[in-house]
C-alpha cells in the first residue's frame, strides 16, 4: 500500500507541474471597506504587489508608535489633575504639554493603523488587535484629559497678569446652561473622541477620504495609509470651519440649505458669515485649551494651521457647534448683534462699538465681549436673527424665549412666528371642523398675547346619562353628568397698562364666554384672582350624580344637585395632582425641559381661559379670546361674527406687518388676507 500511495502522489506532483493553480486573488478590502481588490496576490503573500507594500508601511509605521507609546508610558506617569493645579511655571507646563501631546498622537496613530490592519487587512477580527485597541482607548481618553488639565493651567499662568483675567475665567467657568441641565457631559473625553472617530462608513468620512486619495497616484505602493485616514479624519470635521474662513463656503452653504432658485441676499451671507466667526470665537473664549491655542494668532485659518492644533481642538468646536439651537443661541444672539454691527461699520474683525470697551477681548483678530448684550431687541435684529437660521424647527419657541429680556422682546419674538418666520408650536394645530387654533394664536401674539398651551375638554354627551344602577327611590336611576372644559395657557404683560387692562376686563364682561383664573409673578404665595361664576370660575373638570326617573334617549331630565370638582381653574395653575400638574408646579419642579416658560426673565401675568360652554374645540375658545382682544385694539367692535373676525384680521395683519418688517424693503414681503370659511 506504500507503494501504490507513493505513485499516487508523483502522479498528482507531476498534473500541478502541467497544470499550476490560478493565482489567488488579492485579500485586501478597497478604502470603502467592503469591495475586495480585483487584482492577483503576488507570490507568497496575500495581497498584490500595491496593498503589500501598503500594508508594510503601515504596519511598520503603527508597530514604531506603539514602541513610543508602551515606553513613554512606562517612563512617565501621569500627572493627577492635583499636582497639575499646583504648577507655576508656565515653560515647564508648555513642555509637560508637548511631550503628552506627542504621547497622545502616537496613540492616534497606532489606534489608525491597528483600524486599518483589522479592517482592510484581516479575513477576520484579530482578538490580540481587539484588546489592544480597547487599552488605547482607555489611555487616550485619560491623555486628552490630562493635557486639557495641563493645558488650562498653561493658560491660567499665562493670563496670571492679564487685568482680563478674572472676568474671563468667570466667562469659562460659567454654566453654559441656565439651568446646568443641557450640557450635561457632552463636552467629555468620551463625546470628544466619538466626534472624531465617527464610522468609517459614514457619508461625509467617505467623501474626505475619496477626496485625498484623489490627489494621490493610488497606484503607488508607497501611500500611507495611516496618514491619509487621519486626514480624512480631520478633513471631515475642518469642513465645519470653511464658513467661517471662507466667505463663498458661507454663500454656497445657504444656496444649498434653502434650495434657492435665486443667489443668496448678499447681505444675509455676510450676517451669517461674520455671526459664524463672532460665535467661533466666543468658542474659544469659552475653553481655555483653546484660549491658550489662540494666543498670537491673528485669525482662524493661522489657528488651524498651527501644528498643534489637534483633532481634539478641532472636535471641541463642532461639539459647541452642534449646540447652536440649545444653549448656544444665547452666545449666537451676541454674535449676531456684533456682526451686524461689524457690517454696519465696515470694520471687518472689530464690534467694539456694541458694548463697554472694558468688557472686551481680541480674539482671532476679533472683539469679543464677556458678557450678554442686554436691552430690548430690535425688529430688524428678531428678523434677521430668526433668517440667520435659515431653518428653525418647530416646538422649541421656549429656548427663544432665554433671549427675551423684556416683555416687548417676548411680543416681538411671537409676532414674527405669527408672520411666518417660524413653524408654531404643533399645540394649535389640531383641527376641529377645518378650524385649529393657529389663526387666532397669531392673532393673540400680534395683541401682546401669550399663549403657551392650548387643551380641548373632553368630547362627551351633553347633559346627563344614564347609569344601570338603580336609584333609592322607587322607579329612579342614577344618572351622572360631567363638564370638561377647553382652556388656554399664557400671559399678559405684568405691569399695568391700558391694553392690558381692557383685555382682561373684556374677558370679565363676558361670563357666557369666559371662566378666568390670574396669577402674577409680583403676587405673593400661591395668590389666583378668579371671575367668570361672581368671583369664581367655573371648574375645568366636574361632575355629579342624581336620581330621576329613565327616560328616553330624546329627553333626558335636567341635572340637580351638587357639583363634585375635580380639576378647579386655579388647580389649572397650582394643581399637585401628578396626573394633571398645574402648569406653574411643572416650572418650580425638576424635569421642565420644553415649557414656554420655564427660561422666562421678567415677570409677567400667568393665566388659564376656560370655556363657559363644556366640551367645545380650544380653536372656538381662542377665537373668541381673540375676538376680545381685536376690540380693545379698535380692529374689532360688537359681537362676534365670521365676517367680522375676517376683517380684524386683515387690518391687524397688515398694520402688524408694516410695523415689524419696515426695516425690509418694500417689495420683498406681502401678506395673504384671511378669507371667510
Amino acid at each position: 500500500m506504500a507503494k501504490g500511495k507513493g505513485k499516487v502522489k508523483a502522479q498528482k506532483a507531476k498534473q500541478a507541474t502541467q497544470n499550476p493553480p490560478l493565482p489567488s486573488q488579492c485579500a485586501t478590502l478597497d478604502e470603502d471597506e467592503i469591495t475586495r481588490c480585483n487584482l492577483s496576490a503576488e507570490d507568497g503573500f496575500p495581497r498584490c504587489k500595491v496593498h503589500q507594500e501598503q500594508y508594510r508601511i503601515m504596519y511598520v509605521k503603527y508597530k514604531e508608535a506603539g514602541k513610543f507609546v508602551d515606553k513613554t508610558k512606562a517612563g512617565r506617569e501621569m500627572p493627577a489633575k492635583e499636582r497639575i493645579a499646583q504648577y507655576t511655571d508656565l515653560h515647564s507646563t508648555l513642555n509637560k504639554a508637548r511631550w503628552i501631546r506627542e504621547y497622545l498622537e502616537a496613540i492616534r496613530v497606532e489606534r489608525a493603523g491597528r483600524h486599518l490592519h483589522q479592517k482592510r487587512f484581516f479575513a477576520k477580527a484579530d482578538d490580540g488587535h481587539k484588546i489592544r485597541l480597547k487599552v488605547l482607548e482607555k489611555q487616550m481618553v485619560q491623555a486628552v484629559e490630562t493635557l486639557d488639565a495641563i493645558q488650562a493651567r498653561a493658560y491660567d499662568l499665562h493670563m496670571a497678569n492679564d487685568p482680563a483675567r478674572e472676568w474671563v475665567k468667570s466667562f469659562q467657568t460659567a454654566p453654559l446652561s441656565p439651568a446646568g441641565d443641557e450640557e450635561k457631559d457632552f463636552f467629555s473625553n468620551n463625546s470628544i473622541l466619538s466626534t472624531i472617530e465617527s464610522d468609517p462608513q459614514n457619508d461625509e468620512l467617505k467623501q474626505h477620504r475619496a477626496a485625498i486619495m484623489s490627489g494621490l497616484d493610488t497606484s503607488l505602493a508607497a501611500a500611507d495609509l495611516i496618514d491619509i485616514e487621519l486626514r480624512a479624519q480631520k478633513a471631515r470635521i475642518l469642513h465645519a470651519f470653511e464658513f467661517v474662513i471662507d466667505e463663498k463656503a458661507t454663500f454656497e452653504h445657504i444656496r444649498q440649505t434653502l434650495a434657492l432658485g435665486h443667489e443668496p441676499d448678499s447681505k444675509m451671507v455676510l450676517v451669517v458669515h461674520h455671526t459664524l466667526a463672532q460665535y467661533h470665537r466666543r468658542i474659544v473664549m469659552h475653553d481655555p485649551v483653546l484660549s491658550l491655542k489662540a494666543i498670537d494668532k491673528v485669525s482662524f485659518k493661522d489657528l488651524i494651521l498651527d501644528e498643534e492644533f489637534s483633532l481634539e481642538d478641532i472636535a471641541r468646536f463642532a461639539v459647541l457647534i452642534d449646540k447652536q439651537m440649545g444653549f448656544g443661541l444665547l452666545w449666537w444672539k451676541d454674535s449676531l448683534i456684533e456682526a451686524m454691527a461689524i457690517i454696519r461699520n465696515k470694520a471687518t474683525g472689530t464690534a467694539a462699538n456694541v458694548g463697554d470697551p472694558k468688557n472686551r477681548f481680541k480674539i482671532l483678530g476679533g472683539w469679543v465681549f464677556n458678557t450678554p448684550h442686554f436691552g430690548t431687541m430690535s425688529n430688524e435684529m428678531w428678523g434677521t436673527l430668526l433668517q440667520s437660521f435659515l431653518a428653525v424647527p418647530a416646538n422649541i419657541e421656549n429656548r427663544f424665549v432665554r433671549l427675551c429680556n423684556t416683555y416687548d422682546d417676548l411680543v416681538a419674538f411671537l409676532s414674527f412666528g405669527a408672520l411666518g418666520m417660524y413653524p408654531l408650536p404643533t399645540f394649535c394645530s389640531h383641527i376641529d371642523k377645518g378650524r385649529n387654533g393657529a389663526v387666532p394664536r397669531n392673532h393673540l401674539s400680534l395683541s401682546g398675547v401669550v399663549v403657551a398651551d392650548m387643551i380641548t375638554g373632553e368630547a362627551g354627551p351633553i347633559g346627563p346619562i344614564p347609569t344601570p344602577r338603580k336609584g333609592r327611590s322607587p322607579g329612579t336611576i342614577i344618572w351622572v353628568e360631567m363638564e370638561h372644559r377647553a382652556h388656554l395657557f399664557g400671559a399678559v404683560r405684568n405691569e399695568p397698562d391700558a391694553v392690558t387692562n381692557a383685555f382682561i376686563a373684556g374677558l370679565r364682561s363676558r361670563p357666557d364666554l369666559f371662566q378666568v383664573a390670574l396669577h402674577s409673578d409680583s403676587d405673593s404665595g400661591q395668590k389666583v384672582q378668579c371671575f367668570g361664576s361672581g368671583n369664581e370660575a367655573l371648574p375645568a373638570i366636574r361632575m355629579r350624580t342624581f336620581e330621576a326617573p329613565p327616560v328616553s334617549s330624546r329627553h333626558h331630565p335636567f341635572g340637580c344637585g351638587e357639583w363634585e370638582v375635580a380639576v378647579s381653574a386655579s388647580d389649572r395653575l397650582f394643581g399637585t395632582n401628578p396626573a394633571l400638574l398645574g402648569y406653574l408646579t411643572i416650572l418650580t419642579r425638576p424635569g421642565n425641559a420644553g415649557w414656554f416658560f420655564r427660561f422666562k426673565k421678567m415677570p409677567v401675568k400667568y393665566f388659564v381661559i376656560l370655556d363657559t360652554v363644556p366640551h367645545r374645540h380650544h380653536s372656538i375658545l381662542a377665537r373668541n379670546v381673540a375676538w376680545v382682544a381685536f376690540c380693545v385694539q379698535g380692529f374689532g367692535e360688537g359681537e362676534y361674527s365670521d365676517s367680522k373676525y375676517v376683517r380684524a384680521s386683515n387690518r391687524m395683519f397688515n398694520q402688524r406687518a408694516e410695523e415689524r418688517l419696515s426695516w425690509l424693503p418694500k417689495d420683498s414681503w406681502s401678506t395673504t388676507e384671511m378669507e371667510e370659511d
